[in-house]
């Protein structure tokens, strides 16, 4: 049996293109969850600040994760994954956003793709196995406390 990372760098190319022809569904879909929800979510965005406002976030959200989930289908890596939601969590949590959105809204992009991107078997069940690593890839980033950077801090140049 092959590796995630095998599947992935056979078919993440195919897989991307393939996810990308459905972006507007999928994201919209992940949307309407996140604003139904979680109405509360985010409520120190400020409304007269368009860039800023609660409705961008619900939108611009599940368009970051395509992109993000895209990049890493296509270079074959969750690296990419892994460093988005370490960066992410030290911002969003100053904003009220807890693990549980987190886990929540990919949990809800994969449930579109299933019912909105036509797959084969095989595909379906890597996939499913994809989500279930980035559930652990947001678990493990979630458990770096606030302001704490998961990466070592560089050393001065001596001079």
């Amino acid at each position: 049996m092959q590796s995630l990372e095998t599947w992935l760098g056979a078919r993440g190319h195919t897989l991307a293109q393939t996810l990308d022809l459905r972006r507007d569904a999928i994201c919209e879909q992940v949307t309407r969850k996140l604003a139904t929800s979680y109405p509360d979510l985010c409520p120190n965005l400020p409304e007269e600040d368009p860039e800023l406002s609660q409705q961008i976030m619900f939108q611009q959200t599940p368009q970051r994760f395509h992109t993000m989930l895209l990049a890493a289908l296509r270079f074959g890596t969750l690296t990419i994954i892994e460093r988005e939601y370490r960066w992410l969590w030290g911002i969003v949590q100053r904003f009220g956003v807890e693990r549980v959105h987190l886990l929540q809204q990919v949990r809800w992009y994969f449930e579109a793709v299933d019912t909105l991107v036509q797959l084969s078997l095989e595909d379906r069940a890597w996939l499913n196995a994809l989500e279930s690593v980035i559930e652990q890839i947001v678990l493990n980033a979630t458990t770096i406390p606030p302001h704490q950077s998961p990466y070592p801090r560089m050393a001065a140049h001596p001079m």
